[in-house]
């Protein structure tokens, strides 16, 4: 199964004020190498709170920018042309276009991010690169 196709299916909240206490929400045993839990959505924004496992690989969004916050863990990913090593506190900003992807997660935990993108995230802006 791909992981970019793996949505859980939680409503996300759409337009309206919400807190979300994160640490508390869990991705299952089972899930994939990435757990893609949508938080909200509105027409111009969307938030998902990642748990990711293994590698993701390298892609780039065609239209819009995805803001990434880690919560937990570390890894070593792909960003342009730089490979980066990420832990909890750091924040990313990726354009449109900009290379990017998991090549390994170095911590003993999954890695949890706040991914936020707009305009609102389209599955079809998604484009996997082959290296």
């Amino acid at each position: 199964m791909s992981f970019f196709a793996v949505l859980v299916a939680l409503p996300a909240i759409a337009c309206s004020s919400a807190v979300l206490h994160l640490p508390k929400l869990i991705a299952p045993a089972d899930a994939p190498a990435i757990h893609n839990q949508p938080l909200a959505a509105t027409d111009h924004s969307s938030s998902f709170l990642l748990t990711i496992t293994g590698a993701v690989p390298n892609h780039y969004h065609q239209w819009h920018t995805e803001q990434i916050y880690v919560l937990q863990g570390s890894a070593r990913m792909r960003l342009a042309d730089d490979e980066l090593n990420i832990q909890s506190g750091d924040y990313l900003l990726i354009p449109p276009g900009t290379v990017h992807g998991v090549l390994e997660i170095t911590s003993g935990q999954p890695l949890k991010v706040l991914s936020i993108q707009s305009p609102r995230f389209d599955p079809t802006d998604r484009v996997l690169v082959d290296d």
